[in-house]
């Protein structure tokens, strides 16, 4: 018996059901997809079932080719770093293909029709698209219930951290929230640098900091920095690429609790274009900086 396929019905249904799944995928792992690299994704993901129409290969060459692809395409949804959530998504998005084939199977066991053909860890279930975005759809349906149900007692609000420190002779105290996938080191000392957004702590720095960076940012030729300003150059490792941030060693940074200010040493800042947290922050730091 030959199986006739058509392959723009073949590649739009798995271009829907790897865009549903990833999106659910991503919110179990807590990361969020440009609709750009999302759509590049699911392409992806769909381009990738037509290994199917191969002859078969060695069972470790089939595993490692699912396993490739998944990480693939979880990396081009949502990038690599952090790195723990991006283990996260692929796992997930693997688990999620998993729930969906067995939904399938059992819908077809239910029927008792044979309508299964596997090639190179590939299932090709001859049913209607409709039925598989559908079910797809159940399953992005029942992670987004899990999460409602999960996270229904979680405290929405973000705890910040108030931080104190000498800019440039000046006291700047700014409010900080913590991100794990900010790793960010001093060239110098190797101690962690807090990350402060610019835009949303400029009217806190004092002015000399303020022309510097003004001159910075607008990508001037000739940028002066005023003796006043200790300054390092911080590399910076993001998904779309890296890039190097201004920023100034700080003699002396603390935390502002209620027992007053606990000091912390010296360390470094660096300053992004980037706003933060819609004003309620103005800096992240990361797991390793205490």
């Amino acid at each position: 018996m030959k199986t006739v396929l058509y392959l723009d019905v073949l590649l739009l249904t798995n271009f829907l059901i790897a865009y549903g799944l990833l999106a659910a995928a991503g919110l179990l792992a807590g990361l969020s997809g440009r609709f750009g690299r999302m759509l590049a994704a699911a392409a992806l993901a769909a381009l990738s079932t037509l290994v199917i129409l191969l002859p078969e290969q060695a069972y470790p060459l089939q595993l490692l080719y699912k396993l490739g692809t998944g990480a693939l395409v979880a990396a081009v949804a949502f990038g690599v770093r952090p790195r723990r959530k991006y283990l996260a998504s692929v796992c997930w998005y693997m688990a999620l293909n998993l729930l969906v084939a067995g939904l399938c199977i059992l819908v077809i066991l239910r029927t008792g029709t044979d309508l299964v053909q596997t090639g190179n860890l590939v299932v090709y279930l001859r049913v209607s698209p409709v039925l598989l975005v559908a079910l797809s759809g159940v399953c992005c349906l029942g992670a987004w219930l899990v999460l409602g149900m999960l996270g229904s007692t979680a405290d929405n609000t973000l705890q910040t951290v108030g931080f104190e420190m000498q800019l440039c002779g000046a006291t700047v105290r700014l409010r900080a929230v913590l991100d794990t996938g900010c790793h960010l080191k001093d060239p110098i000392t190797c101690l962690p640098v807090l990350l402060i957004s610019y835009p949303g702590a400029r009217s806190r720095l004092p002015e000399p900091l303020c022309a510097f960076l003004d001159s910075w940012f607008a990508g001037e030729e000739k940028t002066e920095i005023s003796p006043e300003i200790p300054l390092r150059l911080v590399p910076c490792a993001t998904a779309t690429g890296r890039t190097v941030l201004p920023g100034v060693a700080v003699r002396q940074i603390g935390v502002i609790s209620q027992q007053g200010v606990l000091s912390l040493g010296r360390t470094a800042v660096a300053f992004t274009q980037q706003c933060f947290g819609n004003g309620e922050y103005e800096a992240l730091y990361g797991s390793d900086f205490f």
